[in-house]
C-alpha cells in the first residue's frame, strides 16, 4: 500500500508543476512587458492584485465544489459527485456575470484610488477588462480544474493547464507588439491572449472529464437544481472570503508602496514572481491534502484524515528550506533575472531578505487551509486569516507613517502576519469538531 507521504507527494507535484508554469509565464509576461517600460509593469501588477481578489471570490463556489466533490468519491457516491459539479457550475456562472457587470463600471476608480500615474492606470485598465470580459471562461476553467483535483486526478488537469499556458505563452508577443498581421495592442493584446487561451483549455478539460466518467452528460447541466446550494456556499465563503481580504489588502498596501516610487511596485511585482516558488509548491500541497483529508472524511476515517495534515506540513517544511535560503543568501541574483533597474533590484532583494526569514509559515497556512478545506470546516480558518491579514495594513501603516520606516517596514508587516498565520493555523487544526 502506498505510504501516505507518498500519496501526498504523487497528488501534489503535478499541481506543482502546473502552478510552476503558470508562474513561468508569469514572468514571461513581465519580461514582454518590460520592454514596455517600468509604469506598464506596475499597472499589469496593480491589475494582478484585483484579478486574484476576483479568482478568489469564485472560490466562493469552487472550493465548496472540491470538498464535497471528494467527499463523495471517498464515500464511493457518484450521484452526489455529478450533482455537486453541476450546481458548482451554475453557482459560479451566476457569480462571474456579477463581477463581470460590476467590476466593468468600477475598476477604473479602483485603479486610480491605488495611486497609479496615468501610464500604469491606462495599462492596469487595457488589460484588466479583458480579463473581466472572460470571467465566465476563467470561471469554468478553475472549476474543471477542482473536479479534477477532487477525484485525485491532478495529472491531466495540469497536463492541459501548461498546454493553455505554452499557447499563451506563444501569443503573447504576437498581439502586445502586433508581430506578423496582428495588432499592436500592448497590455490589452497580453490579457487578449489569455483568454483564447484559456477557452482552448476549458474546452479539453470539459471532454476529458466526460471521458472520465467525472462529471454527467453535458446535456444534464440544463437542469437547475439547488439540493447543494447551502452546503457549497457554506464552505467555500469563508475561505473565499480570507481570499479575498488577501488580495485587497494588496492594494490598500499600494497606496503605501507608491509613494516610494513606481520602481518600489514594479519590485514587488517582480518578488511575488520569484517568491511564487515557494507560493506554487506550497498550493500544491494544500490542494494534495485537500483531497485527501476530502476523501478520508468521505470514508468516515477521522484519523487519517486529520494524519494527512500533520503530514502534508512536515514535507512543505523540509522543501522549503531551501528556497528560504535562497531568498536570504542571493536575492540580488534573483532579481537580476528580471530586472536591470538598480532600485527594483534593490527594492526587490529587500523584500526577498525578510520573507526568506519567515516562508516556512506561508507554506503552514497553505497547507492547513487544504485541511480545514478538506474537512468542510472553514469557519475556523476565515476567522484567524482575515484578521491576521487585515494586521498587516495597520501595521505598515504606523510603522511607515508614524515612525518612519522605509519600505522595508512593510515588507515586515506582510512576513509577520504570515509567521502568525501558520502557527495558529496550525493550533486551530486540532481542535475542528469533526475530531472531536
Amino acid at each position: 500500500m502506498e505510504s501516505l507521504s507518498k500519496q501526498i507527494l504523487r497528488l501534489a507535484w503535478p499541481v506543482i508543476w502546473g502552478q510552476l508554469g503558470m508562474l513561468a509565464f508569469d514572468l514571461v509576461d513581465v519580461f514582454w512587458m518590460a520592454k514596455l517600460g517600468t509604469e506598464t509593469v506596475a499597472g499589469v501588477a496593480a491589475a494582478a492584485f484585483l484579478d486574484w481578489a476576483v479568482y478568489s471570490l469564485m472560490g466562493v463556489t469552487t472550493i465548496g465544489c472540491a470538498t464535497l466533490v471528494s467527499q463523495a468519491v471517498g464515500a464511493k457516491n457518484k450521484k452526489q459527485a455529478y450533482d455537486v459539479a453541476r450546481e458548482s457550475f451554475h453557482l459560479g456562472l451566476l457569480v462571474s456575470l456579477f463581477l463581470l457587470f460590476f467590476l466593468w463600471f468600477s475598476s477604473p476608480f479602483i485603479f486610480h484610488w491605488m495611486g497609479l500615474d496615468a501610464k500604469a492606470h491606462a495599462a492596469a485598465l487595457a488589460y484588466y477588462q479583458v480579463l473581466i470580459f472572460g470571467a465566465p471562461v476563467f470561471f469554468t476553467f478553475i472549476l474543471t480544474g477542482q473536479i479534477f483535483n477532487a477525484y485525485g486526478d491532478t495529472k491531466t488537469s495540469n497536463f492541459i493547464l501548461t498546454g493553455a499556458i505554452g499557447l499563451n505563452a506563444l501569443l503573447d508577443p504576437f498581439f502586445i507588439f502586433g508581430w506578423g498581421p496582428f495588432p499592436t495592442w500592448g497590455a490589452f493584446g497580453a490579457s487578449f491572449a489569455s483568454l483564447i487561451s484559456f477557452t482552448v483549455g476549458m474546452g479539453i478539460r470539459l471532454y476529458f472529464l466526460r471521458k472520465r466518467g467525472y462529471i454527467d452528460s453535458l446535456t444534464t447541466y440544463r437542469k437547475l437544481s439547488g439540493a447543494y446550494f447551502y452546503r457549497i456556499l457554506s464552505i467555500g465563503i469563508p475561505t473565499a472570503t480570507a481570499r479575498v481580504v488577501w488580495s485587497l489588502v494588496y492594494p490598500l498596501l499600494s497606496t503605501l508602496i507608491t509613494p516610494f516610487g513606481m520602481s518600489a511596485m514594479a519590485a514587488l511585482t517582480m518578488a511575488h514572481r520569484i517568491e511564487g516558488v515557494a507560493y506554487c509548491t506550497a498550493y500544491g500541497f494544500s490542494v494534495a491534502v485537500s483531497t485527501l483529508v476530502g476523501q478520508n472524511m468521505g470514508r468516515k476515517d477521522i484519523q487519517s484524515a486529520r494524519q494527512t495534515a500533520y503530514q502534508g506540513r512536515r514535507l512543505i517544511t523540509v522543501i522549503l528550506l531551501p528556497m528560504s535560503l535562497l531568498f536570504l543568501l542571493i536575492p540580488e541574483v534573483l532579481m537580476g533575472f528580471l530586472s536591470q533597474d538598480p532600485q527594483v533590484i534593490s527594492h526587490g532583494a529587500s523584500y526577498l531578505r525578510i520573507i526568506g526569514l519567515l516562508e516556512i509559515f506561508l507554506g503552514w497556512e497553505m497547507v492547513f487551509e487544504g485541511g480545514f478545506n478538506g474537512v468542510g470546516e472553514t469557519r475556523p480558518y476565515m476567522l484567524i486569516s482575515i484578521p491576521l491579514t487585515l494586521s498587516r495594513y495597520p501595521l505598515a501603516y504606523l510603522l511607515v507613517h508614524r515612525l518612519g520606516g522605509s519600505i522595508e517596514s512593510i515588507w515586515w508587516a506582510i512576513s509577520l502576519s504570515t509567521l502568525l498565520k501558520g502557527i495558529c493555523l496550525n493550533l486551530a487544526f486540532e481542535k475542528l469538531k469533526a475530531f472531536k
